[in-house]
């Protein structure tokens, strides 16, 4: 496929390929400083690059869009067709007393637009359903839609709709002192997924040719050294040394258990010399020894992945060009899975290749004892050497994609290289879809058996009532319990729908039944109201998540939070 003819994919979006700083504005740089640290320019530039939609401007969706705005998403539409209510003045910090009896969409946008000079905003006065018969096609142009308090027939729509256009969806409910989130996201791919303790790679179990020959060169005995510059070899080399030293005592092995590992840690200690006051290096390799002393090899999840990739990037393939013979353009993040699994292919027939088994090089020197020359020498050693790989994953890129007829800039430099980078922690996660989770013969039955068998099953107990409640007010059109003379009426309303539910999960055969009256009353008597602290948390959550899709950075939760803020208990479960 010749890029510059018919190409049902979109163009590459500015944030697939932009280091280059996101805008020439001080003051904006300024204002984000934090977050660029969390996910780097090109983060924020997918961030400016979103467009969010709110169904339903409550509290838990202000909450979330205010944790977006703040942040600077590109621009937000509330879709709302409620007005103002005095139940909205006690649990919604975006609308103000002079607004009640008037668009909510219109209120809560004024108020978030404030927050952010940079972030646009636009409403809807309309509930969805009615968007949605007059303009199907409504949410397609959207990068994230955020559902809150739908009811069960709106949100399975919204969400068929998503998964059909690729729309990363958040849903949620808070109801008393519950909240409920669920995501349904397309295929997701993660590069960046920022693990809280990422291995060492430098290579001492197989050290490049240049990284030999400077050990060769400048540190070929140890023993020779005099006091001074002794004190001030770096690790990776003493590393290396005792190494070599252990091998040859074993026909040449590597060290790979535990014990093994023991070893040359003893023969580390053997370097010390009592007379140096400071031996930080030493400190340092005994230290590094266990992570160090492996091999950058792909985890067993991590060659799966890769083993699937070029399947996958020929069955992506084969969609995009009967697309094109079609003439239709296909979803914005098709090109985003197409450049993944492309990069996915290229790295699997490295590693096969070229790499001999073992990952990029990730190109990173941690800190470490060295005098500077010494240091910035191993750092340019290690960058080159990280380059060296990525231009031969590249030009694997190249060939692949020309196998099959993809344009020649789906792995940019930039991305290809963060790709090698982070290629360790790769991850790919599959969701199940909104409507499957409401089917008749959902498979969640296993999932909520063990979660009702933990130690707290409130959680797992609060979600069978939200879908009983969800049953109750499609049937009755209130929430049970929504007005105070109907909470004591409501719960017999309230068990059969329970009952039914517990059938609908597969769980009618629990004995006793997990969800008692005591919970029954409790649910009803919080009559479907939004409390703003539950809301808020939950907010905080959704923001997080949606942060995670638009970024696809960090690993999203796989696929409902619960949030039971009567016991500050939290659960996430697969549903």
């Amino acid at each position: 496929l010749d890029s510059s003819a018919a190409n049902p994919l979109p163009p590459s979006p500015p944030s697939a390929t932009r280091d280059a700083p996101m805008a020439p504005d001080n003051e904006k740089r300024k204002r984000y400083d934090r977050q660029l640290r969390l996910w780097g320019e090109h983060g924020q530039a997918a961030m400016e690059d979103c467009s969010v939609c709110l169904l339903n401007g409550t509290g838990a969706g202000t909450e979330a869009l205010k944790n977006l705005v703040l942040p600077g998403i590109g621009s937000f539409t509330v879709v709302d067709g409620a007005v103002v209510t005095e139940a909205d003045l006690g649990n919604n910090f975006f609308v103000e007393q002079r607004d009640l009896r008037t668009s909510r969409a219109a209120c809560v946008t004024r108020l978030l637009q404030e927050l952010n000079e940079h972030v646009s905003g636009a409403f809807v006065a309309e509930d969805i359903a009615q968007v949605l018969s007059s303009r199907p096609d409504f949410l397609h142009s959207f990068g994230l839609v955020i559902a809150t308090q739908l009811p069960s027939r709106e949100l399975c729509e919204v969400a068929r709709i998503c998964a059909d256009r690729s729309i990363p969806l958040i849903a949620l409910h808070v109801h008393g002192f519950f909240g409920y989130l669920r995501l349904a996201l397309p295929e997701h791919v993660v590069v960046e997924s920022h693990p809280a303790h990422a291995m060492l790679d430098l290579r001492v179990l197989a050290p490049p040719a240049e990284l030999r020959s400077l050990v060769a060169d400048r540190f070929a005995s140890l023993a020779a050294l005099p006091d001074a510059e002794f004190s001030h070899v770096p690790y990776v080399v003493l590393l290396l040394h005792a190494v070599e030293e252990w091998s040859a005592a074993h026909a040449g092995a590597h060290p790979s258990s535990y014990a093994q590992k023991k070893e040359v840690r003893a023969l580390l200690e053997t370097y010390r010399r009592p007379h140096l006051l400071s031996d930080t290096n030493i400190e340092e390799a005994l230290a590094a020894a266990n992570t160090a002393l492996s091999r950058p090899e792909p985890s067993r999840a991590l060659s799966s992945l890769l083993a699937s990739a070029r399947g996958r990037l020929s069955g992506l393939a084969a969609e995009v060009h009967a697309a094109t013979a079609r003439g239709e353009e296909a979803p914005a993040g098709q090109r985003t899975l197409l450049s993944f699994w492309l990069m996915a292919a290229s790295l699997q027939a490295y590693v096969a290749g070229e790499g001999g088994g073992l990952l990029p090089a990730s190109g990173a020197l941690p800190d470490m004892t060295a005098d500077t020359a010494t240091y910035v020498q191993l750092q340019e050693l290690y960058a080159r050497q990280a380059r060296a790989d990525v231009a031969a994953v590249a030009a694997h890129a190249a060939h692949i994609a020309s196998l099959e007829s993809l344009p020649s800039d789906l792995a940019p430099l930039a991305e290809l290289t963060r790709f090698c980078k982070n290629a360790p922690h790769l991850a790919v996660l599959r969701f199940r879809s909104v409507e499957e989770e409401y089917a008749a013969d959902a498979p969640v039955a296993a999932e909520l058996t063990r979660a009702l068998a933990a130690d707290d099953p409130s959680c797992a107990i609060l979600y069978i009532l939200l879908r009983a409640s969800q049953a109750f007010a499609a049937q009755r059109g209130h929430a049970p319990g929504f007005a105070d003379a109907d909470v004591e009426s409501d719960m017999p309303a309230l068990r059969l729908c329970v009952a039914e539910q517990l059938k609908r999960l597969g769980l009618n055969g629990e004995r006793p039944c997990p969800v008692s009256d005591d919970w029954v009353a409790e649910y009803c008597r919080w009559g479907g109201a939004e409390t703003h602290n539950i809301a808020s948390v939950l907010g905080g959550v959704a923001a997080q998540e949606a942060i995670k899709a638009v970024t696809r950075q960090y690993v999203p939760l796989n696929n409902t939070f619960l949030f039971n803020g009567s016991n500050g208990v939290t659960a996430v479960y697969e549903l």
